[in-house]
């Protein structure tokens, strides 16, 4: 019998908190999601309790169940758990909160997290069997991993399980498109993680539990880009570190994490073929017609990957818990491209097009790996907005990485040693854009929603934080950004990428918690988290929509009083008509509240007294003002956003 559980029981199993903490900010989310973030004072902070707070419309703060699928520390003293959402015992897809714990209290806590209403099925009405059919038929692959005997032989071998099988086993979940415009229609799905040998595809497949219906998937190979490469053969000559074994030395070692370790494939396909590179006297002068010499620059550019996230981060590889870094070389015959499948990069040997040589520049490796810490941090679902940014970010320290590990060559060029694939600082020279939805914008569903195209926006942020710039972008918008340098901009990336950002974030959300970890790193209103602000506003992200020569930003912090307001809740939100807005002000002063549209147009101005304290002020939003989302600001305070029904 099928058993459809309604939401007002889960509703019931919500454990209420106590809610005296003083609420300090939040911000609202999207129509159909919880709050996108809220922040609490730190002596009333509610404790961790290993699950999700979430706050209604009364400010009571409430606590929900979820599967901690991560965890961080930092330099700051704080832990930063990454919780996914359950519902009737079933994980939702893609939806994320992160708590930022300090002394075993939540502080702060952002992400994407579903406030469903519907009526949830939590019986599948398919086999498991029947949605694998569904899955595979859609796929219409020729080959799959599972059906090649070597290749289960080696999945046991490579992960020590002798139960361990490509065969994908199905989970239930709840579908969410990672879609933050609207709340989704969750539905009960089997999940299946499919790795096809013919054609080379790995995918996660979501199948309705009942019709059978594709209702979606995820890429798991990212690849660098099908049209171009460059090579660490032209780095000259490195020191590696390999092991001795049975009288000559391999290219492996257990100095890093739990290794590096690098495979020949010979130009086959199959993982299960691949042997060992080996040298008889640890000098790899291994220059021949195979073209050897390329494998020692995948496993250099592995080393150095690794040795960038230990020295300048401390974290012991992509995990942060010593996660051997395997690389395969030699994948295929004129085979143009790498990438990361989830498990381990893969390299082919190129094509006569581009000079027949292997996909190992050191850029590429940082990029390829970056991938891998990516999924074990944001998971950053790799389609559209999400998706271009995990392919910014993995060029944004594939970039870091090539200063860090030769810089005498190093240069803001994506694969230039000898044909350059993207330029972080001039996006526009290979039809990437520079300005967020503006000229080179893709908008078509090719390429996983152009994830390699519309990375430009967040390679020229970066190369503006960076080195800083001067011009006009695509809105018309005159900026000036004044670089801080690759070591603070790339520590500004890289908290935005492993603290804050979930699977479901875009860049709107990478533009309000880079800003925060930029204050984080370096105190609000420093230099650094102006300057974040400043590049974000040159590249039309939240800001950057003002005419040439006005240089303002709606939305940004514009005024000397703000810091005067604290302490401030504002709901019900999502609001009919009347809004509460509750705050603390430092001093008795004539107040300003704006209502502003997405565009920075203030569609509604509401002017009145404060007291010098606690002030509770209702306001009447008027019944014209259409439905949609707003940003709030107070006396030059941006409160958030609010949501009109």
């Amino acid at each position: 019998m099928k058993k459809i559980l309604c939401t007002s029981m889960f509703l019931t199993a919500l454990l209420q908190l106590v809610y005296a903490q003083k609420i300090t900010k939040i911000n609202a989310g999207s129509k159909g999601f919880q709050q996108e973030f809220v922040s609490f004072e730190p002596s009333s902070a509610p404790a961790f309790n290993n699950k999700a707070v979430v706050v209604n419309e009364k400010n009571e703060i409430l606590s929900q169940e979820a599967i901690i699928t991560g965890k961080e520390s930092d330099k700051l003293g704080m832990i930063h758990y990454r919780l996914q959402q359950v519902i009737n015992s079933i994980p939702v897809e893609n939806t994320f909160y992160v708590s930022h714990v300090k002394n075993g209290k939540v502080i702060m806590q952002n992400g994407s997290w579903v406030n469903n209403t519907n009526t949830l099925r939590t019986f599948p009405g398919l086999s498991e069997a029947d949605a694998l059919h569904a899955a595979t038929s859609f796929l219409g692959a020729t080959t799959y991993k599972w059906q090649i005997p070597g290749e289960e032989t080696f999945i046991k071998n490579e992960t020590g399980d002798a139960n361990a099988s490509f065969f994908p086993k199905g989970k239930l979940v709840y579908y969410n498109a990672a879609s933050l415009e609207e709340a989704p229609n969750l539905m009960l799905a089997y999940k299946f993680d499919i790795y096809s040998a013919e054609p080379l595809m790995r995918k996660l497949v979501y199948v309705e539990a009942f019709s059978g219906k594709i209702l979606g998937t995820n890429d798991l190979i990212h690849e660098t880009n099908a049209t171009g490469t460059a090579s660490t053969g032209f780095s000259g000559t490195q020191t590696i570190t390999t092991d001795s074994y049975n009288g000559s030395f391999r290219l492996r070692e257990t100095g890093r994490g739990l290794g590096i370790q690098t495979y020949n494939m010979k130009q086959g396909t199959n993982y299960n073929t691949a042997v060992d590179f080996t040298d008889a006297d640890n000098v790899w002068n291994n220059v021949n017609t195979a073209k050897d010499q390329y494998a020692t620059d995948a496993h250099w550019g592995a080393e150095k990957t690794y040795d960038f996230y230990f020295q300048k981060f401390a974290r012991n590889s992509i995990n942060n818990a010593g996660f051997a870094i395997k690389s395969y070389v030699h994948y295929s015959r004129n085979y143009f491209n790498a990438f990361w499948d989830g498990s381990r990069m893969t390299y082919g040997d190129g094509s006569a097009t581009y000079g027949n040589k292997p996909l190992t520049s050191l850029d590429v490796c940082g990029h390829e790996i970056t991938h891998g810490l990516t999924s074990f941090t944001a998971n950053l679902t790799y389609s559209n907005e999400s998706g271009a940014m995990n392919e910014g970010f993995s060029d944004i320290f594939g970039t870091a990485i090539e200063w860090y590990a030769r810089p005498s060559r190093a240069d803001f060029l994506i694969g230039a040693d000898f044909y350059t694939i993207r330029s972080m600082s001039n996006p526009k020279a290979y039809s990437q854009p520079s300005t967020y939805k503006k000229q080179y914008w893709y908008t078509g569903t090719a390429d996983n929603g152009g994830v390699h195209t519309n990375s430009g926006v967040l390679n020229y942020w970066f190369y503006l934080l960076t080195n800083g710039g001067t011009g006009t972008n695509d809105n018309s918008f005159v900026y000036n950004v004044s670089g801080i340098g690759m070591a603070k901009s790339q520590a500004i990336a890289y908290r935005t990428l492993t603290v804050y950002l979930v699977a479901s974030s875009n860049y709107a959300n990478a533009r309000t918690y880079s800003i925060k970890s930029a204050e984080d790193l370096y105190g609000l209103g420093s230099n650094e988290a102006v300057q974040t602000k400043n590049a974000w506003d040159a590249v039309g992200v939240g800001g950057g929509l003002s005419a040439a020569g006005k240089n303002v930003n709606l939305l940004a912090k514009n005024s000397t009083s703000e810091n005067m307001i604290s302490n401030v809740a504002v709901y019900p939100n999502p609001v009919a008509e009347k809004i509460n807005i509750s705050y603390h002000a430092a001093i008795a002063q004539n107040s300003n509240v704006q209502l502003i549209d997405l565009k920075g147009n203030v569609v509604q101005s509401f002017s009145f007294n404060s007291a010098k304290g606690i002030n509770n002020k209702q306001l009447d939003l008027s019944s014209s003002t259409p439905s949609g989302k707003y940003w709030i600001r107070l006396d030059g305070k941006l409160l958030g956003a609010v949501i009109k029904k």
